[in-house]
């Protein structure tokens, strides 16, 4: 499953430097994310729960 769009810069290559406990969670949630903002946000607020 992808969360990100391909055509939004650089929002893969923050999604994969995310760690991999972060990044199961944001997959697992099924959350749509649309902008590199919202995956930031939802990247700390994951972080926060580690």
């Amino acid at each position: 499953m992808t969360v990100y769009d391909e055509n939004i810069p650089g929002f893969r290559e923050y999604f994969e430097s995310l760690p991999i406990q972060v990044k199961n969670k944001i997959l697992e949630s099924g959350v749509e994310i649309s902008t590199l903002g919202e995956l930031m946000q939802i990247a700390e607020h994951f972080k926060a729960e580690l």
